[in-house]
């Protein structure tokens, strides 16, 4: 990983920290009773939300889906979250009470992206079952104004298929302003970061929480929640185990160490 690529990492994660960031007082009111008040789910909600936005507004033609629409249905959907959701959720001062929990969440969901984003670094290639297709539908999102976009195997024809994963993909792409040949493979690490931390959230925060109360037990609260992250993120798929058999041979595979 050079210096190119670390500053494209950062630039990625600085705008899925403004998204999470404007979501809060959302998030806040969804997820009050979670220990950490829901932060690490701030990122996809909002990430979510903005993005079916685009999607409808593209699809009535009434916002062309461009670097602007996405910054300005995102700054008008930020303003009614903090308009809407002031009076529920006193946000400075749970901010203020959970900081350090937010921080701790925050740099486990960028070391994830990092760590992962250094495992691509390895085979970054956008080649092998169905990455090709999926670059080619990202790319022919980023090129439409309306939606849906055109199928680039059977143009003028649309895509006749379900996009809005690669839609959100998409989304960031231009809003991070990082061309989709890293993005692609960043969209990956986003992934799993997502999924490791909101793991760890959801497990933690099943574990007992009079146990906070306790310093003996705080090792086992985080013991719940480290489990619950890797059991989710790495025990559902046993696929690299092909990488050492022969059948697997002609794909070359490089194992990250």
């Amino acid at each position: 990983m050079n210096f190119t690529d670390i500053l494209s990492v950062l630039q990625w994660w600085l705008v899925l920290f403004v998204i999470g960031t404007g979501f809060l007082p959302l998030t806040f009111a969804f997820f009050e009773n979670f220990f950490d008040k829901g932060y690490v789910f701030s990122k996809p909600l909002g990430l979510g939300i903005t993005g079916y936005l685009i999607f409808i507004l593209g699809i009535f033609h009434i916002l062309p889906f461009n670097v602007a629409s996405a910054y300005f249905i995102f700054i008008i959907l930020v303003c009614s979250s903090f308009l809407l959701f002031k009076k529920r959720v006193e946000l400075l001062k749970i901010v203020k009470n959970n900081w350090k929990i937010f921080l701790a969440e925050e740099l486990f969901f960028l070391a994830a992206i990092f760590s992962w984003a250094y495992i691509h670094t390895f085979n970054p290639d956008i080649h092998g079952l169905e990455k090709y297709m999926d670059f080619g539908f990202l790319n022919s999102i980023l090129r439409t104004e309306y939606f849906p976009p055109k199928d680039m195997w059977f143009a003028p024809h649309n895509i006749n298929y379900y996009y809005f994963g690669h839609l959100i993909t998409a989304v960031l792409t231009k809003m991070s302003f990082v061309p989709s040949k890293i993005t692609f493979n960043l969209m990956l690490s986003t992934i799993f970061a997502f999924s490791l931390t909101q793991s760890f959230s959801i497990g933690a925060n099943l574990f007992n929480q009079e146990s906070l109360r306790k310093k003996l037990l705080i090792l086992k609260f985080l013991i719940a929640g480290t489990l619950s992250s890797l059991l989710v993120t790495f025990s559902g798929n046993l696929h690299i185990l092909y990488a050492f058999f022969k059948p697997y041979t002609s794909a070359d595979p490089v194992p990250f160490w």
